[in-house]
């Protein structure tokens, strides 16, 4: 990526009008940024570094913020693990009052998003780095995508035969049905009437899929047990607690695999439809840093930026990211299961007014009426 170095400009100024030295360094960028970039970085000088509310861990964290502090030591970043809707539930307590909250919201709570983006409830920026992404990368004013990940069918290899591993839902279905007993009580899933990445993805299945994979949900329905967290799920795996899992997050099982015991664990990319959960990324109105986070959610949708969040596990989405750096890309999982068969969980606003009928008919599917 070319960059070019911008002055300080504001830096300047003020030691030319005599209200202090001019700062003896200047801060790359890449050269496609506008000049007035440079207010931004000067401006995240004077605050206290960024606060993120995310439901990633840190190992996910980890390679993207040692990436930005090498270009920004001076902005100290804090990241809180929580759940997705958590996310938003904890920083809208919180808005308005004395506590310090989170500069920028990090999820797939993409119901939450889409309220956000009727109610303007993001800041409006727009990152110079919006012309580079596919359209789907900037949904509102001011939320945007940070990675696009898959959800997966997960398995354990000592369990199931060949012939009961599933390569999709529909083979799935067809494994459990086949042999009842054995499979009633040991699938998996998010629970989409407990959990608003699991509403968001079922949900996105189902409009896909219509009246069928309804059908299809209502045979297995019985056999299921929700969770809501991916890590549960594939510990429980694991353990032969279930025997498989449906819809589970692939950032969960990628690292899994390569941890010891996880050479038990198979996975599946679903041959009939692989849901691609966008994770939302946005700065709050009066966010008590906004210049900082500025820099922050440039830097994550930048090449470098995007590179990095592949390295720490999630799936980036730029067309220029290297494959051979990363684990997956969009485009490679395109490539591996085909375009038509991917799923994309955006942030559709009838999941606004839809998500209470759908709780309604997930649980009947749940328990097969």
């Amino acid at each position: 990526m070319k960059f070019t170095a911008f002055s300080v400009v504001a830096a300047l100024t003020a030691g030319i009008a005599g209200f202090g030295a001019p700062l003896a360094h200047s801060q790359e960028v890449p050269a496609y940024y506008p000049p007035e970039y440079s207010k931004i970085i000067e401006g995240s000088r004077k605050e206290s570094g960024v606060m993120i509310y995310s439901n990633m861990a840190d190992n996910n964290w980890q390679p993207l913020l040692k990436g930005f502090n090498a270009k920004f030591p001076w902005i100290k970043v804090e990241t809180v693990d929580l759940g997705s809707g958590t996310v938003h539930s904890r920083w809208e307590a919180e808005k308005g009052s004395s506590a310090r909250t989170a500069d920028i919201l990090v999820s797939g709570a993409n119901d939450r998003w889409a309220a956000y983006g009727k109610d303007g409830q993001m800041d409006p920026y727009e990152s110079p780095e919006l012309a580079h992404l596919p359209a789907f990368g900037h949904p509102y004013p001011g939320i945007n995508v940070m990675s696009a990940d898959p959800l997966v069918i997960t398995y354990n290899k000592a369990l199931l035969t060949d012939n009961q591993r599933p390569k999709g839902f529909a083979s799935l279905v067809t494994a459990a049905t086949k042999d009842p007993d054995t499979f009633k009580g040991h699938i998996t899933t998010y629970d989409a009437a407990r959990n608003s990445f699991g509403l968001t993805a079922w949900w996105a299945f189902m409009d896909k899929k219509g009246d069928a994979g309804w059908d299809a949900l209502r045979k297995i329905g019985p056999m299921i047990r929700g969770e809501t967290s991916g890590g549960p799920m594939n510990e429980k795996i694991a353990t032969g607690e279930y025997l498989m899992g449906i819809a589970v997050s692939g950032i969960t099982i990628f690292p899994r695999l390569e941890q010891p015991g996880g050479e038990i664990l198979g996975f599946a990319f679903p041959d009939d439809g692989t849901i691609m959960m966008l994770r939302g990324m946005g700065i709050p109105k009066g966010a008590a840093n906004p210049n900082s986070a500025k820099l922050f959610v440039d830097y994550a949708l930048s090449k470098e930026g995007q590179t990095l969040v592949g390295k720490g596990g999630l799936v980036p989405y730029r067309e220029d990211v290297p494959e051979d750096q990363v684990r997956y890309t969009f485009q490679k999982i395109g490539g591996i299961v085909g375009n038509d068969n991917m799923i994309v969980a955006g942030f559709d606003q009838r999941l606004i007014t839809e998500a209470g009928p759908f709780v309604q008919k997930w649980n009947a599917a749940i328990a097969g009426k």
